[in-house]
Order: structure tokens, then C-alpha cells, then sequence
């Protein structure tokens, strides 16, 4: 019998997010990183980094057992494959070289893991003869170090996964438990460093964008509006001083989000004809801004849903947990075998 994940890890650029598993029920916690604690979603300092897990651990009363991480988008790359069917062995020998348009360095450096999301394709004698698969490829010394830094903290990290699949497991998990349950699900993730919007269709990403606006650009914007230290802009979002998210410099970006987000939707609308797309869900820091939830809803013309629906998080039904939707994915891929 496999061990059931107790507590997993988003890893942002300010803040960690934990979704921490206390007699079957799910608790969250956000805790903000010291100053230059992580850069550019790069751990600075390692050891400061794994005290800093020790204490979470000790304040929150985090649970002993298997933990997960979600990867940093930046440290990984995940994308739909599609090879011709062959032994597993055989697989993992020339995976690597699916990336090889996108790796730096040699592909050995690389840890490639695979997610089967389709039946087989057969020929016409039934002979299998493609695989449908998201695929991942990461390097081997982040994976080591990350292993190594909370492992150090106190946690044994059993699980590491990029976004896409934390998505797709928190889409697999709501569709096994709720009948009706439609087959697309577009999420859009306001991030530090960028916007990305996934569509997921059945068990994969099916387009997927990524659009060069973040969080760090508006509180660039809300800084000079303001006139104040980078570092205080985070508090004053969160507040809307001065309703400060309804300046129009920071309307503007929401207009760029929204416009480019709307390409994407009018993709795929376009590709997938028998479509079924009735709304996004808004993940990560941007789902708490109105102002851009207002502006996408006018935009793309569907309704923000609300994430705590997919969470299935009936204690907490009423607010808002955005922010860990993705390490919420991560609790849920782990089910107890045997």
C-alpha cells in the first residue's frame, strides 16, 4: 500500500503555498520568503531556505509523511507527445530527445517522466501503434537539489510535478466524482514572472499560452503610481489602496491578458468545433484583482467559474483559495492503493 501525500508545495516567487492534509481535511497556508530568499524563481540560498521549511514545519504542525512540490514553469518543460508505440524501456531511451529543440546542454542532464492520457491507437489488425502522452523534462541536478533542501527542512518529497499535471489531476479528480462533468476546463494563472492559460481537455493540455505580463509588472506599475518600495506594493494590492487596481496603467495590462487570452479561446474554439467550453477559472495571485476578472468575463464572453468547485473542498466552500488550486492537484493525484 502507497502512502497517501500529506502536504505539498507551491513554490512561488514571494510567497509558499501549502495544502497540508490534517484528518482528511484540507488545510492552506500562505508564508511569505524573506527578502532574496528566491529570485526568478531560483533558491538563493539553500540552507536559509531549508530553515525556513523547518520552521513552517514546527509553527503550522505540518504532518510527517510523503510530501510533493510543484515545479517553479520555469525549471520544466511539459508538452503533449505523440510516439509511435514501443516497450517502456524503449520509451524512456528516446523521450529525452522529444525536448531536445528545448533543453540547453546534453539530454542525459535531463529527467523525463510521462503521463499516458489516451487509449492506445491501433491499426486496423489492432496492433497498438501510437502513444498520446504528456511529457516532462527536467533537470536532474534541480530535481536533486530540491530533494535535498526539504529533505533537510524535514520533508521527504515523493512527488514532483510541473503545473500542467497538477491541472490535469485536479480536473481528473473532479471528473471522477462528479458525473455530469464537462470535458474542458480553461484556467488562466496570473504568476510572478508571466500569464499562462491552459485548456484541458479529458487527461491532457490541449493549447496552452504563455503571455510575458505577471504580478512583477503590475507591482512595478503600482510602485511608481504610488511612489513607494517595490517590496510594500504586495500590501497595498491586496488592500486596493486608493483602489490603486483600477488605475488605468494597470487596466491596460489587464486588457493585454484578457485580448490574449481571447486568441487562444477563439483557437481552439476554431480547431475543436464540437467544443464545449462554458467558462475559465481564474488560479494563482490574479484571481483575487476584480478589476481583471471583470475585464476577461467582458472579453472572452464566459463566466469565471469558481475553483473551489474543482477543489472539493466543502469546509471552505465560501472562500477563496485560488492561490492553491495547483497544490491542491498534487494532494489529490495520490490515492491509497492495496
Amino acid at each position: 500500500m502507497s502512502k497517501k501525500i500529506k502536504v505539498a508545495f507551491d513554490l512561488g516567487n514571494n510567497s509558499l503555498k501549502i495544502v497540508a492534509l490534517k484528518n482528511g481535511k484540507a488545510e492552506f497556508h500562505e508564508l511569505r520568503f524573506p527578502a532574496n530568499l528566491i529570485e526568478e524563481d531560483t533558491i538563493t540560498m539553500p540552507n536559509a531556505f531549508s530553515a525556513f521549511l523547518k520552521q513552517a514545519k514546527k509553527d503550522l504542525r505540518l504532518p510527517k509523511g510523503p510530501a510533493a512540490l510543484l515545479l517553479p514553469s520555469s525549471k520544466v518543460i511539459c508538452r503533449l507527445v505523440s510516439m509511435p508505440y514501443m516497450s517502456e524501456d524503449q520509451l524512456m531511451l528516446n523521450l529525452p530527445y522529444e525536448f531536445s529543440e528545448f533543453i540547453h546542454g546534453e539530454t542525459h542532464q535531463y529527467h523525463c517522466d510521462y503521463a499516458i492520457c489516451e487509449e492506445l491507437t491501433r491499426d486496423d489488425d489492432n496492433t497498438p501503434s501510437e502513444l498520446t502522452m504528456m511529457a516532462a523534462a527536467v533537470e536532474k541536478n534541480q530535481i536533486q537539489s530540491y530533494i535535498q533542501m526539504f529533505g533537510a527542512g524535514g520533508f521527504s518529497l515523493k512527488r514532483i510535478l510541473p503545473q500542467e499535471m497538477a491541472l490535469i489531476q485536479l480536473v481528473k479528480n473532479y471528473r471522477t466524482k462528479k458525473n455530469d462533468a464537462p470535458k474542458e476546463y480553461c484556467f488562466i494563472d496570473l504568476g510572478y514572472l508571466s500569464t499562462r492559460i491552459f485548456i484541458v481537455q479529458d487527461n491532457k493540455i490541449q493549447v496552452t499560452r504563455r503571455i510575458p505580463v505577471g504580478s512583477r509588472d503590475i507591482d512595478m506599475v503600482v510602485a511608481d503610481i504610488l511612489n513607494i518600495d517595490k517590496f510594500l506594493t504586495d500590501s497595498y494590492k491586496r488592500g486596493n489602496h486608493q483602489e490603486i487596481l483600477e488605475n488605468s496603467r494597470c487596466v491596460e495590462m489587464y486588457e493585454n491578458i484578457a485580448i490574449e487570452t481571447l486568441k487562444l479561446v477563439n483557437f481552439y474554439h476554431f480547431t475543436y468545433r464540437q467544443n464545449q467550453l462554458s467558462g475559465v477559472y481564474l488560479i494563482g495571485g490574479g484571481a483575487n484583482i476584480r478589476p481583471l476578472s471583470n475585464i476577461l468575463q467582458e472579453t472572452l464572453a464566459l463566466p469565471i467559474l469558481p475553483i473551489a468547485d474543482l477543489m472539493q473542498n466543502e469546509e471552505d466552500k465560501n472562500q477563496n483559495k485560488a492561490d492553491f488550486a495547483c497544490a491542491m492537484g498534487l494532494i489529490l493525484d495520490f490515492k491509497e492503493e492495496g
